[in-house]
């Protein structure tokens, strides 16, 4: 049978006569509503199944350089429909990578940028630090039933359904943090040395039993007393000798003379003889 023809067929087994030209119309654009009806279910059952390969996860960054102590901007969007699954930020790849974010947990230097989005899934990273340079990766993961508890680098509860291609940072400049701590435990150093310094200083001189005014007031006064013309102790015993200068001479200047004179008297003391 001819297609062009079932649409009479159709009409004339309905009524079982031969049909009028307005059944027949009436008929025929019956018949291509159907059609356009199954054809518009075919076409939503094949869209329907390939779903899940029109997904998309776009992680446009390849490369990031920011300074320490700035902010970090990691873009990842999705698009299309997906499975039902989490998407997490991790730093590295393989067993050993690092949950940086995830919608459950506590990340306190890292945010999203649009909270609460479905397609936005970017992050910022406050207050950066050389320790965070390393590659990122935005995953989509896909809920798995009957899974146990998720566990802290990916998901023992979820399959990896999707990753990104990973945005290489790198963090220059020193850490504020690590300054601020070597500066506080350098100041911290000089002040023990210093205290140590004067702890010794008192300590010494307490062993000593004497205080800095104490050992002015013991230091001995030079013996002016003694002039260069006395007579040194290898004289004769028997001489005795007697100091005739005054005192107020011996501040005047020594005045040269053709003869030096000695001031000094000598007394022979001799044993009497008896007679």
């Amino acid at each position: 049978m001819k297609p062009e023809n079932l649409p009479a067929t159709a009409c004339s087994g309905l009524t079982g006569l031969q049909p009028t030209a307005l059944q027949m119309a009436f008929c025929t654009s019956a018949w291509l509503q159907l059609l356009s009806l199954l054809l518009g279910v075919s076409s939503m059952d094949k869209s329907g199944a390939g779903g899940a390969e029109e997904f998309r996860l776009l992680q446009p960054q390849d490369a990031v350089r920011v300074s320490a102590g700035e902010t970090l901007t990691l873009t990842c969007s999705v698009t299309g429909l997906g499975p039902a699954g989490p998407v997490k930020w991790f730093k590295g790849s393989g067993g050993g990578r690092q949950l940086v974010y995830a919608e459950r947990g506590s990340f306190p230097r890292v945010t999203r940028a649009a909270n609460g989005s479905n397609t936005d899934f970017t992050i910022r990273i406050s207050d950066t630090r050389p320790a965070d340079a390393g590659t990122y990766r935005c995953v989509k993961f896909k809920k798995v039933s009957g899974a146990g508890e998720e566990d802290k680098k990916g998901s023992a509860a979820d399959e990896e359904f999707r990753s990104g291609a990973g945005t290489v940072v790198t963090v220059s400049g020193e850490d504020r943090h690590q300054v601020a701590v070597s500066a506080a435990a350098g100041t911290v150093c000089v002040l023990l040395v210093v205290l140590v310094l004067v702890s010794t200083y008192f300590f010494v001189r307490k062993k000593r039993g004497r205080s800095p005014s104490t050992a002015r007031s013991q230091t001995p006064f030079p013996d002016t007393t003694r002039t260069q013309s006395q007579p040194s102790d290898d004289k004769d015993p028997d001489v005795l000798y007697a100091d005739l200068q005054h005192p107020a001479r011996l501040q005047q200047p020594k005045q040269s003379a053709p003869e030096e004179h000695s001031e000094y008297a000598a007394i022979k003391v001799t044993p009497a003889i008896a007679t």
